[in-house]
């Protein structure tokens, strides 16, 4: 029977993840023939996400908290995934930013022969609720920066929504960086790279509050950075 593990990072979420869990669990209740199994990842919070995900643990079947110090999703994403025997390996945003009616569709990628499954919110056929500024920044990113210096092979590098198989956890997962979210961006255009098999889906995708207040510019130097620090290590064989 194969196995699923779905990571869900998890950074001072005390007053969404049960209810986060509740939404997610009414969908993996439809996924047949396989055994699941949901990790939230609580990294650095200072709230109590860590003690509510333990006690929650006894509310939903399959559930596991395991706690890691570092504030870093790249961190969780990196450190959980090396570690799984899983088939597929997943995550979503605990925000729920995605619709949880997309797992199955997202699992059943990786069984049928894909390496990498991921959400895509600048899919045509996706449908999305988003501030005018964040649609701008992520369009001039996907469409421009990415395209010229940094192929990906995707619409969106940056949905909070993937799935991997064993063999791209262990021949890219450990090579990769683990900072500001650059994770994503990194796990496609090496994917891509290396020719992987990947599956984009078109999702159902709705922006949080918590994710509209943050500063979208704070990051953008960094991104460019890593931007560029990636296609050099493509082209000097880091990965291969």
């Amino acid at each position: 029977m194969k196995i699923i593990d779905i990571i869900i990072p998890a950074h001072n979420e005390e007053k969404i993840i049960e209810s986060s869990l509740k939404y997610l669990y009414s969908y993996l209740k439809k996924i047949k023939n396989s055994r699941w199994r949901v990790i939230i990842g609580e990294n650095g919070s200072t709230d109590n996400t860590f003690k509510l995900a333990k006690q929650l643990t006894k509310k939903f079947p399959n559930l596991y908290a395991l706690h890691i110090d570092e504030a870093s999703r790249d961190g969780v994403l990196k450190s959980l995934w090396a570690r799984s025997n899983a088939d597929v390996l997943a995550y979503m945003d605990a925000d729920m930013s995605t619709h949880p009616k997309h797992i199955n569709e997202m699992i059943n990628a990786i069984f049928e022969g894909y390496d990498v499954a991921v959400g895509s919110r600048l899919h045509p056929k996706s449908k999305l609720k988003r501030s005018f500024i964040r649609k701008t920044m992520s369009k001039i990113y996907h469409l421009i920066l990415l395209p010229i210096i940094l192929p990906i092979g995707v619409h969106d590098a940056q949905c909070g929504f993937k799935a991997i198989n064993q063999k791209v956890s262990k021949e890219i997962v450990h090579k990769l960086i683990k900072e500001n979210g650059f994770f994503d961006t990194e796990l496609l255009a090496v994917s891509h790279y290396k020719k992987y098999k990947v599956k984009e889906i078109p999702v159902e995708w709705n922006e949080s509050e918590r994710e509209s207040t943050m500063n979208v510019y704070k990051n953008v130097p960094k991104f460019l950075r890593n931007i560029v620090k990636t296609r050099f290590k493509i082209i000097n064989g880091y990965y291969d």
